[in-house]
């Protein structure tokens, strides 16, 4: 059951708007992604195919359209493949003064693989682990909706203050073929502010703060797993030099112990199974030429123990060029070194097209 919760956490999807007033170009973007990672002995792998669309409906509305498919493999894992469920957003922006409101409402349709097997389960459980940042941690959940309102308003003629808050609830599914009755993943509660602030004519500054709430799952009428509180604190600072640009970004996410109910526990019916984490990130990108542009990344990520792991830190070195193949459209890859208490890397490319 415990493992249950993780896959379920391992799900989560970090989520942000843009605010504007102009209309914005179609967007799609499709291609495909190579993540091989080896911790001792052992190696898991994952090819994924994502699909990404995104359209303005006049000037105030928009719509998103989230999609794809992976294969997995490892040692000692069985191998899954399978569509993901397909994400459906849709937005909508009012300008009310020199302020903008922002309505969101995003659904989970559950379209991807589900009622695993028990091995292929447990291979979920592996992709669906923070530090390995797989882009398909899972393939299939139930029927899922998320409202959301966000305002973001001037306090003078440098800054601007963001306030937002979302709901998601979150619908019974099977994940295992197994499991007599569905299990029903807890509901979330989002609350978040944010500032960005112009330090200069090309250098802006900006912090968030987001605190999540995570109602208790449970599996059929029993209440069986809640996953702790999170609080996230980001900073970032962005800087345009001509045609090229510099960021900075610092974040830190802090986790409360999950809780098992007492009658259903073993042991200490609080633990921590999902680890805090600490991230700072340095990116640079130079335009080379007209029809070329490198991306430069460097990245540190710290995370703390748990009951199950320990603790990890990990540094990761990327390249991303960017190749203007017309004046829609563009070719990007992208190559990630990752080394620390377990090494591996990220290679992927697709074609980005605006219209």
């Amino acid at each position: 059951m415990l493992l249950l919760g993780l896959v379920a956490e391992g799900f989560a999807q970090e989520e942000g708007l843009f605010l504007s007033s102009q209309r914005q170009p179609v967007r799609l973007s499709f291609g495909a992604s190579y993540q091989r990672y080896v911790e001792g002995d052992s190696m898991l792998a994952e090819v994924s195919v994502p699909l990404a669309i995104s359209a303005p409906l006049g000037r105030r509305f928009a719509v998103s359209l989230l999609a794809g498919g992976a294969s997995a493999t490892g040692d000692g894992v069985t191998s899954l493949s399978g569509l993901t469920d397909v994400q459906l957003g849709l937005s909508f922006i009012e300008q009310i003064g020199q302020s903008s409101l922002v309505a969101s409402l995003g659904v989970n349709l559950p379209s991807g693989k589900r009622e695993l097997e028990e091995d292929e389960f447990l291979t979920t459980i592996s992709l669906s682990q923070h530090f390995f940042n797989f882009r398909v941690p899972g393939f299939g959940q139930g029927f899922n909706v998320e409202p959301g309102l966000v305002w973001a308003f001037p306090v003078g003629e440098d800054v601007v203050l963001g306030l937002g808050a979302a709901f998601q609830y979150k619908g019974p599914y099977k994940p295992l073929s197994s499991m007599a009755g569905d299990y029903d993943p807890g509901d979330e509660v989002l609350l978040t502010g944010g500032l960005d602030v112009r330090l200069g004519p090309t250098t802006n500054l900006s912090a968030d703060f987001t605190f999540t709430h995570y109602m208790a799952d449970r599996l059929g009428d029993v209440e069986f797993f809640s996953a702790g509180d999170r609080v996230t604190a980001t900073g970032q600072v962005l800087s345009s030099l001509g045609q090229h640009q510099v960021r900075l970004v610092a974040r830190y996410r802090g986790q409360a112990k999950s809780s098992i109910p007492a009658d259903l526990a073993s042991a200490d019916a609080a633990l921590r199974t999902i680890p805090s984490m600490g991230l700072l990130i340095g990116s640079y990108d130079h335009q080379l030429s007209g029809q070329l542009r490198l991306g430069l990344l460097a990245r540190a990520r710290l995370f703390g123990e748990t009951d199950l792991f320990e603790r990890k830190t990990l540094f990761d070195l990327g390249l991303a060029p960017e190749v203007v193949l017309s004046p829609t459209v563009r070719l990007r890859t992208r190559f990630v070194y990752t080394l620390g208490d377990f090494t591996g890397f990220e290679a992927g490319g697709g074609l980005a097209v605006e219209l």
